[in-house]
Formats: C-alpha cells, structure tokens, sequence
C-alpha cells in the first residue's frame, strides 16, 4: 500500500471518528452532562487510554522538551481554544451554521500552507475545494436569515484556530510519533478543561451510566481516533489534502443522524454528500502536489 493512498485512509478514519462527537454529544447532554464536562473528560479519557497504550507497548514517549512544550501548547491553546470557541458557536447558532462555518478551515489550510511554502495551490485543488463547499452547502442547508455576529465571530474563530493548528502539526507531527503527539495533545487540553471545570463549579460528575458510556464514545471514537488518525494521515499527504479529505465528517454525521437520530435526509443533502466524495476523489486522482520539502 502507498502512502498517500495509507494516509488517505487514515484521514478518512479520522473523519469518521470525529462525525460522531456530535452523535455521542446528543447522548451525554440527555444524560446530565454540561459542555465543559464533556470537554473535560473527553480529552481526560482519551489521555489515560493513550497513556496506557504507551506503557503496554513499552513505546517511549520522551521527547526533547521544546517538542513537548510544542504539543502541550498545540493541545491546551489550540485544540482547546478551537473546541471551546465550536461550543460557543454551537449554542448561539443553529448547528447546521455552526458546521459549515468550522469547514472553512480547509480553505484557511491551503492559502496558510501555500504562503508559509508548505504546499502549492494548484486549479485541481481550488475546484476540489469549491466542489467540496458547494456539497457542504447543501447538506447543512444553511440561510442567511439565522446569521448571528457573535456566532459567526466565533464560529470563523474556531476555523482560524484549527486551521493554524492543522499548518503548525504538519510541521511539528513531521518528527514526532503520531501516538505519543496524539497523547501529549489530548493530556494538556484535558488538564485545561479540568482545571476550569473545577474551579468554576461546572464540572459534573455524578452522571448515570449511560452518561459515562457517551463520554467514553466521545474519548475513543471522537477523540483518540480521529485526531490519531488525522496526525498519521497529515504526515504522509500534506495539510492541505488532509483538510479537503477531513470534509466527509459531516457526510459522516449526517448518516449517523439518520440512522442513530432518526433524521431525515433530504434529496438536497444526498446531492452534497455526493459533491463532496467527489471533490475528495478530484484531489486525490488529479489534484495533488507534493510538498515543496518531499518533492
């Protein structure tokens, strides 16, 4: 297997991992729980399994401490600063706005990577990006009427942070292994979220079970999955790629919804499901331009 066509797959992985974060969100919030409770022990979780996976497999997790510092920053400021700005969006928002504003960021990725030298922009990956867009329009069927300023603020917010935390880790994630960044990430963003938790009194823990299995989804699925996934994906296929791929999560989510929800799809959203596997296909077949450093 090549690896572009293994990193693909990953990314791919990756998306399907994250789509369910707002599935398992749905059941922790019938369940009791709050969104600082769900960031914080989603992030809390997902480090004590990686840890675990580290010393089971006797995998060395020392790493220089500039590097450290990078991926603690990477996890506490800007993963964490972009999960709780999507909350914000969230709430003031419909969640359909929400999502289509977070997915500006594979457009943010390929002008930020193409500035900084890390990749090219080529017409192939603009049409894949507008194709891409035009899907994710449809599916989240999105009106200009339920526009509010400080979700917008927010919601542009979150996919400005993302996007330079996706064009910061395709540097860093180059050096480092994926598990080992993956967990650093997910530790530092944990003890953030805790800490604030606790000292504002938001954070819940007498959840029923039910609660706890949601919170436990969150962490492995929405989580270790899909942020492992995408740190070993970006290192083989580039930021930019891996952003455009990254756009079959709300493909994703919205078929969970259907089955798991009990939403209904409608022929429009079917149509932006099917603009957007076709924009991944263009990037993947036509589209793609080594990094300036890989070539």
């Amino acid at each position: 297997m090549s690896q572009k066509l293994f990193g693909t797959g990953m990314v791919a992985l990756s998306a399907a991992g994250f789509a369910t974060l707002p599935i398992f969100m749905k059941f922790a919030f019938d369940a009791g729980a709050n969104s600082l409770t769900i960031l914080g022990f989603r992030f809390i979780l997902a480090s004590f399994i990686l840890w675990s996976i580290i010393v089971i497999s006797q995998r060395s997790f020392h790493l220089p401490t500039k590097q450290i510092i990078q991926l603690c920053l990477m996890g506490a400021i800007g993963y964490g600063t972009m999960s709780f700005l999507y909350a914000i969006t969230v709430e003031i928002l419909p969640a359909s706005l929400a999502a289509m504003l977070l997915y500006a960021y594979p457009a943010l990725v390929a002008v930020m990577s193409f500035l900084i030298g890390d990749e090219m922009i080529s017409w192939k990956r603009v049409v894949a990006l507008l194709i891409c867009f035009s899907g994710l329009a449809l599916i989240l069927g999105i009106t200009i009427s339920e526009v509010k300023i400080m979700g917008l603020m927010t919601g542009l917010g979150a996919a400005f942070v993302y996007s330079c935390y996706i064009v910061i880790g395709n540097r860093i994630l180059k050096h480092v292994d994926s598990l080992v960044a993956t967990t650093y990430v997910c530790t530092s963003a944990g003890i953030i979220f805790i800490i604030i938790g606790i000292s504002s009194g938001s954070l819940i823990i007498t959840l029923p079970l039910f609660g706890w299995m949601a919170l436990l989804g969150i962490a492995i699925l929405a989580t270790i999955v899909g942020i492992l996934g995408f740190f070993v994906g970006i290192t083989r296929i580039g930021a930019a790629n891996a952003s455009i791929i990254s756009t079959l999560e709300p493909v994703v989510t919205v078929g969970l919804s259907v089955l798991l929800l009990g939403d209904t799809l409608s022929a429009l959203q079917i149509i932006g499901g099917i603009l957007i596997i076709a924009g991944v296909i263009i990037i993947q077949l036509w589209g793609h331009s080594p990094d300036p450093d890989q070539a």
